[in-house]
């Protein structure tokens, strides 16, 4: 299959015969609901005239929608479509369930905490009492979002999964909504509106058909703990007890790695250069830490959920064909090992050529060194490869600018995977409000791969503080730019907030950026840009101040960047 077929291809041969089955299975009860047991909502996808034990079994918990399971199934009951109907026409026994408290599941939403993690087990264990056709020696689970990670913490925990794919997942969910002291509000607020929406009764036609009614109306979703977790995050306090909650959850903890890391097991991990939800960093952490079982790494170009959204619908889409591939291989021995299973898209070129590592350090370039020369209110200061440190001191208002993650959550990322990348002016951001760095440009085409990462010396004026940083790939000015025209791309990001500390005293920070694959044309360069606001976090500022950045001969502030001439 070509690299164009990975963008508009087609899914593998599929045609055994499927029946959907809607059922309940009961798990343990909720202790918000003592005596009452918690039925959740399922549905099996079931090849026809099976015989006992014939085909392996794929678990799908489902994604973070009000639809819960029919996201696998998005035309059920009109049409027998989706990715679950895929699945069992190809010769699996699929079973896809909503969560407890998502969809029309009874019990509270546990945010794949340990009562989410037991419903997996107890999901599996229905299974083997109600359906003949499952081979329980090939258990696999797959899940996109909110489902990823149920998969991968489920799999942790019961040894009869022998396959995962996790798509959008999460490694660390401390890091996803607390990252470098600084929360990712505006990634919150959309989970926390999420998990407390439910689907009323739809108005006809409604394509797809919504479950109906609210099992729980007028109740909050949320179990105790997590209501008062969510509420913490929201007001910024007893941020010790999110990480005791989100460790719970998070696969890169040694909990559950310990027990992923079993040779009898094998994942795959999709995430999103511009993911905006979960940190693309801690799935790298995670797929690094795996060094036992067979792994695959696939990372996209676009946002949360973008590339797999087709797929789940029963079309093409990269990862929901790996999965199947995944699946062949794995529980049925059919296909070839891959030896290079790290697979990147590059950016800003979501049609070009997808790239192939035997490893993740294989992909990486290594990492430049750029010193930070003085910036101005007037005039940019110098992104330099070859100089050394210099000592310098430039202060900036503390006020929002123009530079920014993205225009929108989730949604640019769908537009950057059809190539329609938002143009940011980069020349137009006021210098009294952030500083500003540029190179000449590139003599040649450059690619930058892998973590950059920036020392940066800030002198708060308050107790608290934060920095927000932004590379940008720049076109040469001012002579190729008409006048309010914007060509400016967005390459990688980060934040840091600084807490606590004495006010007028430096201190020395260093800023890991998201990770990246992104590709400059000849006749480009380079901008690094450092403000103290962006909608999509909860800076620590106080309105109406300042914050001095400065570098000196001995501890010179620079930026290091795993850039290399392409050849």
């Amino acid at each position: 299959m070509s690299d164009f077929d990975a963008v508009f291809g087609t899914i593998p041969t599929a045609d055994i015969p499927v029946s959907f089955h809607p059922v309940k299975i009961e798990v343990a009860e909720d202790p918000e609901f003592p005596g009452r047991a918690v039925e959740l909502d399922a549905c099996v996808a079931l090849p026809d005239n099976a015989q006992p034990a014939e085909y392996p079994l794929i678990v799908l918990p489902a994604p973070l929608a009000p639809i819960g399971w029919r996201a696998y199934a998005v035309f059920y009951p009109l049409l027998k479509k989706g990715f679950m109907a895929n699945l069992a026409a190809k010769g699996y026994v699929v079973v896809a369930y909503s969560e407890r408290g998502l969809s029309h599941s009874g019990g509270k939403i546990d945010v794949a905490g340990p009562r989410d993690q037991a419903d997996g087990t107890a999901v599996i264990d229905w299974v083997s009492e109600h359906i003949q056709a499952a081979d329980l020696s090939r258990v696999g689970m797959a899940g996109a979002s909110y489902g990823a990670g149920q998969s991968l913490l489920i799999a942790a925990k019961d040894k009869r999964v022998k396959a995962v794919v996790a798509m959008s997942a999460w490694g660390d969910l401390f890091k996803s909504l607390y990252e470098n002291e600084t929360r990712h509000i505006k990634a919150f607020h959309a989970l926390r509106g999420l998990f407390q929406t439910w689907p009323g009764p739809p108005s006809l036609p409604s394509f797809p058909p919504q479950p109906q009614p609210d099992p729980m109306p007028g109740v909050s979703r949320l179990n105790a703990e997590t209501e008062q977790v969510f509420q913490h995050i929201a007001d910024n306090v007893e941020i010790g007890q999110l990480r005791a909650f989100a460790d719970k959850r998070s696969p890169i903890q040694p909990e559950f790695l310990d027990e992923l890391n079993r040779p009898d097991l094998a994942i795959l991990l999709c995430t999103y250069w511009h993911e905006t939800i979960f940190s693309n960093n801690s799935v790298v952490d995670l797929f690094n830490s795996l060094t036992v079982g067979s792994k695959k790494l696939i990372v996209q170009v676009g946002d949360h959920g973008n590339a797999e959204g087709t797929g789940l619908a029963g079309e093409y889409s990269r990862p929901t064909v790996a999965a199947m591939n995944w699946f062949d291989l794995h529980l049925r021995d059919e296909g070839e090992q891959e030896t290079d299973p790290v697979v990147v898209e590059t950016m800003p070129y979501p049609y070009a050529d997808a790239h192939r590592y035997r490893t993740w350090e294989d992909f990486t370039n290594a990492p430049v060194p750029f010193h930070l020369h003085a910036p101005s209110p007037d005039t940019d200061g110098g992104l330099d490869p070859q100089g050394t440190g210099s000592s310098w001191s430039h202060t900036v208002q503390v006020e929002e600018t123009s530079a920014e993650i993205a225009d929108t959550l989730i949604q640019r990322g769908i537009s950057e995977r059809l190539a329609q990348f938002r143009r940011y002016g980069t020349r137009n951001i006021s210098r009294k409000n952030a500083a500003i760095w540029s190179c000449p440009p590139f003599g040649d085409d450059q690619r930058i791969s892998g973590e950059v990462r920036m020392r940066l010396t800030v002198t708060p004026q308050n107790k608290d503080a934060t920095v927000v940083a932004y590379l940008f790939d720049a076109t040469a000015e001012p002579f190729t730019i008409p006048p309010g025209k914007n060509f400016d791309r967005i390459i990688t990001s980060a934040a840091y907030s600084i807490l606590d500390r004495e006010p007028g005293v430096p201190v020395t920070i260093d800023i890991p950026f998201q990770l990246t694959d992104y590709l400059i044309r000849a006749g480009r360069f380079l901008r690094l840009v450092v403000d103290t606001k962006d909608k999509f976090l909860a800076d620590a500022n106080a309105d109406t101040t300042t914050l001095t950045i400065s570098s000196t001969v001995d501890q010179p502030s620079c930026i290091t960047i795993p850039i290399a001439t392409r050849t």
